[in-house]
């Protein structure tokens, strides 16, 4: 008896062995990325010796079947509803809620020494001094526009029982704001100023996402037209708040935040856009592709879920927007995607507006803006990436 038990445990062990594999091949996911987890899916290895060696080969197997396994998507957002509705865990797949339902990221309890944050300010600003001193050459003007991130903004709206980092933040920002002076460099700190004009009744901030909303985006633009208008002595077109009607989207908006909670956020908030009353006309490459002449992109129907990438379709290496009016200066934005909502603000008051993010152009800043000289740069980088010499912080 025993020994059929042995043969028919193993059976059924050699038989789930198989169906795994099985499963996955003839009902596993056929998408190439996972849209909750907002990343490209593992790709089958592919064996080599070092790999084989070190045993990563195996582990490289292991994910592809975790990420490919028979209703992978469901499962997670099943478990994350247990978590998160039925349980109420304080933090779910790195989430937590705070003061008005506002979703932030869980940040790990823990203090350390801030002195090295001195030296990596004055590290970051000398790369930036050098940017400067190249604009400056043929008598252009750079600005950093700092923005403050949403957890940030809304650090005092923590639960009490969880870290907010803010202590670090804040230092961060006080030794590269300390370095940027020290520099003679422009730094165009928009956190008091979003400060000063957020209400209850008129938040600058999305709940369920890490960026500001347009109405923040355009408070940011404002302030730095104003900068620059006076800085060039120029009378610059401007927008005004009556040059927009500000168009609050029907379709339900997906915040980065909450797509980690499968969306799952009991809370809701529209996206908005800025729809300009006189458009101003322009041509658009992305890329140095000829692409159609649009900031929104906007979805077929009103029950499409949206997300931030409306804003000119969400990251792209390279944009150039042409609006033909050589009397106007030229300006160059380079940031993240805070930088995506601005750009649809800025083109208005320039001849041509170049975009950059340097998370995916494989190319030099210095060498760009020594080729096409634009009268204004600005880099736009909230405050948790100020130090950061990764991606828009790569300046060469």
């Amino acid at each position: 008896m025993k020994r059929i038990s042995e043969v028919c445990f193993s059976i059924l062990f050699v038989g789930i062995l198989f169906a795994v594999p099985l499963l996955i091949l003839f009902h596993g996911s056929k998408i190439q990325a996972l849209y909750y987890e907002n990343r490209a899916l593992s790709s089958v290895p592919e064996a080599n010796a070092e790999d084989l060696l070190s045993g990563d080969y195996f582990s490289q197997w292991d994910s592809w079947l975790t990420d490919h396994v028979a209703g992978r998507e469901r499962l997670l957002k099943l478990n994350t509803w247990l978590d998160y509705r039925l349980l109420d865990r304080p933090a779910v797949n790195g989430i937590v809620e705070g003061e008005g339902g506002i979703l932030f990221p869980f940040q790990a309890y823990g203090t350390w020494d801030l002195d090295y944050l001195s030296e990596d300010a004055a590290a970051v600003c000398d790369s930036l001094a050098r940017l400067d001193q190249l604009v400056s050459s043929y008598g252009g003007r750079f600005y950093y526009v700092g923005l403050p991130l949403q957890n940030a903004f809304y650090y005092d709206r923590y639960p009490d029982y969880l870290e907010n980092r803010y202590w670090h933040i804040s230092a961060m920002t006080e030794a590269f704001a300390g370095a940027m002076e020290e520099r003679g460099l422009a730094f165009l700190d928009m956190e008091p100023v979003l400060r000063a004009a957020q209400t209850d009744n008129q938040p600058l901030y999305a709940a369920s996402d890490h960026h500001f909303n347009y109405y923040g985006a355009y408070l940011t633009y404002r302030s730095v037209m104003e900068r620059i208008t006076a800085d060039l002595g120029r009378d610059l077109p401007v927008l005004t708040a009556d040059d927009l009607t500000f168009q609050a989207l029907e379709n339900p908006f997906l915040g980065s935040r909450n797509r980690k909670l499968y969306g799952l956020w009991p809370g809701s908030e529209p996206l908005t856009i800025g729809v300009q009353r006189e458009p101003v006309a322009f041509d658009r490459t992305d890329n140095g592709l000829s692409v159609t002449a649009q900031l929104f992109r906007l979805p077929a129907t009103p029950t499409e879920t949206v997300d931030y990438n409306v804003y000119m379709g969400g990251d792209v290496a390279e944009t150039v927007l042409s609006t033909h009016r050589p009397e106007l200066p030229d300006l160059l934005i380079f940031g993240d995607s805070f930088t995506n909502p601005l750009e649809t603000l800025f083109y208005t008051g320039f001849d041509e507006t170049r975009s950059l993010d340097l998370r995916y152009a494989d190319l030099s800043l210095l060498d760009y803006v020594a080729e096409h000289h634009p009268d204004v740069v600005l880099c736009i980088r909230d405050d948790t990436s100020y130090l950061s010499t990764e991606g828009n912080g790569n300046i060469h």
